[in-house]
């Protein structure tokens, strides 16, 4: 059987969901797979991946443009955004070695550089507002500030399944302007929780791919292409 790695998303109020995958590449080269492809970037190729580099079965660290010599390498700050730079060490195993931070476990304040990188994965917008569709995204009144990710927009989503009126998360997630994935789901005690994750694959404005937590437990249970019944965007 295939090894499973799980990951973690959330849109920085707190709240994540979890998605577990195949994996199905293998970034040390040690010959098991320890990582699963993904498009983070929305460039079209499946060239991103959730590493999990200690081998517990958890993904800790996102490599984008992993089929490069070297990559970029984030680690999580906790909220599932994957915004913490890690810098390339050539005495590290894993090749990559996280910057120094304060945690709030330590009793100190999570520390961001001040000026982060531009090619750091962004944060989401802090306007509420609807949900638009795939394609460009309206502008903001104003930019968020990359190194402090604030509210995401929450809209009424048009799943049809349910009388619950629901929640949905636009992802733009290279800062390019386009809707890279959207996150539905519906409230359980005032907490938005993701029942669908819509994909667009290849960066053409058009969702290709859903993910479906069909039981609750914050863990993918199916993912379906355009052509299942269910998929419900455009």
């Amino acid at each position: 059987m295939d090894p499973t790695i799980e990951y973690a998303f959330g849109v920085g109020d707190g709240h994540t969901t979890t998605w577990t995958s195949v994996a199905d590449a293998d970034l040390d080269g040690d010959g098991r797979l320890d990582a699963v492809w993904l498009d983070f970037d929305g460039d079209g190729r499946r060239d991103d991946a959730m590493w999990d580099s200690d081998g517990d079965g958890i993904a800790d660290t996102a490599v984008l443009d992993a089929d490069g010599d070297a990559g970029r390498h984030f680690h999580d700050s906790g909220r599932g955004l994957w915004d913490q730079p890690v810098e390339r060490s050539a005495d590290d195993p894993s090749g990559a070695r996280p910057g120094r931070q304060d945690t709030p476990e330590s009793g100190g304040r999570e520390v961001r550089p001040a000026d982060p990188p531009v090619d750091a994965p962004p944060a989401e917008p802090s306007e509420p507002g609807p949900a638009p569709r795939p394609g460009r995204v309206p502008d903001e009144p104003a930019a968020p500030s990359p190194a402090a990710p604030s509210t995401p927009r929450v809209a009424e989503p048009d799943v049809g399944e349910s009388d619950d009126p629901g929640t949905t998360r636009v992802l733009d997630l290279n800062r390019d302007g386009r809707v890279d994935a959207e996150l539905h789901g519906t409230r359980r005690a005032g907490i938005p929780v993701a029942t669908h994750l819509y994909v667009d694959e290849n960066g053409d404005g058009t969702f290709d791919r859903v993910l479906v937590d069909t039981d609750g437990d914050g863990r993918a249970d199916a993912t379906h292409d355009r052509r299942w019944s269910g998929f419900r965007r455009r």
